[in-house]
């Protein structure tokens, strides 16, 4: 077993243990019915699992859509079979058969088969279709997609890619029904919530709650055990941390994690959930706009990379619970990451901060002698609006000065994708996978789902796909610390990373055979958690 896959487990397993009385619950039979109170941290506004990238997206529908491989609910580092039964591998990785599973329904009653398999990753692979997440991960390695027969679909790959069949389980990558995609055009709207899931999208009302029902017909037989899921959209930590003391949620396992404040805050008010601190996967990012002033100039983006503080960003922000600077947490992926110590002496990095300040000051004053006026996007979800006032306090030191500009989430979105900002002060980005290649598809690549600021380096393209091909584990870890060290080095990318975010999270004693997964995505659909009496 490989250092970065037992420390992923240790990770998990710590988390694990951290949920109390889990042994004592594992001889009872499971209970079904029952709706499971749940929440979202803004309004998803779009539905569109494939073509969109928030996770209240993902939580919107993670019940109602099946995926070819998932997560195993019951061991959520291990990858199992969803609609396929069972796959093979050619002897040079490039080839990959799923055989799927028969007589699946989908929730209109309509067959599953390979048509919508193909349907779904055909969408996602399109070069003209922007897929953030699944397609992001997934078009880098794959060719073609074709249906061998009704039951059988084949991947081809245009390399042996290591993290292929991650990406494919990943709760990104969902089947969607052909004739649904034929008769709408997109899954944005509610009545294109069509899956095969455990679950039927039942009710979204904007802005207040997202209700989905059991599936009688679900292709594993006496699954689901609830009789539904309602997750409740609440904006801002004063009113999560309220919902919970009131009882009005049973899990808080997701985006954004409690602060130990809160945590202790919600311990004094309820002696009836398990409260647990762990990492989830996620990356604080400052994102600065390399397409237009004053970003698009190296020299003012170099600037912001040395004057951001990240270890004072993550004491006071995330309350210390945080891994500042690194692009790869070791934690999560283990000695894929670029050496702590390493990167602690990185420029922006080094502490105290006083000649990264003196280097970024005399930058700015290069171009603008005078400083100069910038506009500080951010999202009003989590403390995104406090951490955005620490960022501003920190560019002002070198003569940046930022004006606050707020959006909704969906409609912060919808701005970031246009490019319609300069700076973006706090936007967290979670990996689809727990996989060293994770954050580079996601954040630092030209083509990467979330590179807000449109930032491009071929040098940066070519190392993380020669990354990406490598097949030998310490050839291929060797490749990462390079393209970690040139990242920190030249310091002038226009994702910025402040640090990995942890935090605290709780669930209900009454809630069964609930287990946190490896990503803040996984582990959601609820299949298999009941509610005990």
């Amino acid at each position: 077993m490989s250092l970065s896959r037992r420390t992923r487990l240790a990770v998990l397993a710590a988390a694990l243990l951290a949920i109390s009385g889990m042994p004592a619950h594992a001889q009872e039979k499971p209970r079904p019915g029952g709706i499971l109170n749940w929440f979202d941290y803004g309004d998803p506004g779009r539905l569109d699992v494939h073509a969109e990238s928030p996770l209240v997206v993902q939580q919107a529908t993670a019940g109602v859509y099946s995926g070819l491989l998932q997560y195993d609910p019951d061991e959520p580092s291990k990858i199992i079979g969803d609609l396929a039964e069972r796959w093979t591998a050619s002897p040079d990785g490039k080839t990959y058969t799923f055989h799927l599973r028969k007589n699946v329904k989908w929730h209109d009653g309509q067959p599953f088969s390979s048509a919508d398999v193909k349907a779904s990753f055909d969408r996602m692979l399109n070069p003209e279709f922007k897929s953030p997440k699944c397609g992001a991960a997934l078009k880098p390695m794959v060719a073609s997609v074709e249906a061998v027969d009704p039951n059988t679909v084949e991947f081809k790959l245009k390399f042996a890619a290591a993290p292929f069949l991650p990406s494919v389980a990943s709760a990104w990558c969902r089947v969607a029904a052909k004739h649904i995609l034929a008769k709408y055009g997109d899954l944005n709207a509610p009545e294109a919530q069509i899956g095969t899931g455990p679950f039927k999208f039942k009710k979204y009302e904007r802005g207040s709650v997202i209700e989905w029902e059991k599936n009688p017909s679900y292709f594993i037989p006496g699954l689901p055990y609830l009789d539904g899921v309602k997750q409740f959209i609440l904006v801002g930590g004063p009113t999560q941390l309220a919902a919970a003391k009131a009882s009005k949620i049973m899990l808080w396992d997701a985006w954004p994690p409690m602060r130990k404040t809160q945590a202790d805050e919600l311990a004094r008010a309820r002696t009836d959930v398990d409260i647990y601190q762990a990492p989830i996967n996620t990356v604080f990012f400052v994102y600065l706009n390399a397409k237009k002033p004053p970003f698009d100039n190296p020299d003012m983006r170099r600037a912001v990379n040395l004057a951001i503080d990240r270890q004072d960003l993550v004491s006071k922000a995330l309350e210390g619970a945080g891994v500042p600077c690194a692009i790869l947490d070791p934690k999560l992926v283990g000695d894929f990451a670029l050496p702590l110590d390493e990167v602690a002496k990185a420029p922006g990095c080094r502490q105290p901060k006083d000649a990264d300040l003196a280097e970024a000051k005399k930058l700015v004053e290069k171009h603008y002698p005078g400083g100069l006026d910038v506009e500080v996007a951010v999202r009003q979800v989590g403390n995104y609006v406090d951490r955005g006032q620490l960022v501003i306090a920190q560019l002002r030191k070198i003569g940046i000065r930022g004006t606050m500009k707020t959006h909704e989430s969906a409609a912060g979105y919808a701005a970031f994708g246009k490019g319609d900002f300069t700076i973006i002060a706090s936007q967290d980005r979670a990996m689809d996978i727990n996989e060293p290649s994770g954050v580079f598809h996601i954040a630092y690549t030209t083509e990467a789902g979330s590179n807000y600021g449109q930032y491009s380096d071929p040098k940066v393209d070519e190392m993380a796909e020669r990354a990406l091909k490598e097949t030998n584990r310490d050839k291929r870890k060797q490749a990462y610390w390079e393209l970690q060290r040139y990242l920190l080095a030249r310091g002038d990318h226009a994702s910025v990373a402040v640090g990995w975010v942890e935090g605290w999270f709780f669930k209900d004693k009454k809630l069964r055979n609930y287990k946190p997964g490896l990503t803040t995505y996984d582990n959601n659909t609820f299949m298999k958690v009941w509610i005990a009496q």
